[in-house]
């Protein structure tokens, strides 16, 4: 496990359900995504230079969707390891859309 970084075990194999968690400028409550375990990867190095940088990118989430992120309105984000789909854009338990 890298430090920072939480996991959690439904069973005897560990199941990484990876979500990227956005903090909006002008918004009390985080954005949570659910990614595709390759997208979490790969985020995981980029996502200090996309903070910096301000652009806008798809990405894939874990229900085969993409969802667009305009890094130049996001005040700080971070990758988790664990995630409740329950509260999770992308995730494949969660309903389509945006409503409940």
């Amino acid at each position: 496990v890298m430090p920072g970084r939480a996991e959690w075990s439904a069973g005897p194999m560990t199941e990484k359900r990876p979500a990227l968690v956005l903090h909006l400028v002008g918004t009390a409550h985080p954005v949570h995504i659910a990614l595709a375990a390759a997208e979490a990867e790969s985020l995981n190095d980029r996502l200090a230079g996309l903070l910096g940088s301000g652009e806008a990118k798809l990405l894939a989430t874990a229900d085969g969707g993409r969802i667009a992120v305009n890094f130049a309105h996001v005040a700080t984000a971070h990758l988790e390891d664990v995630r409740s789909d329950a509260n999770a854009y992308g995730a494949p338990a969660r309903e389509t859309g945006f409503g409940s």
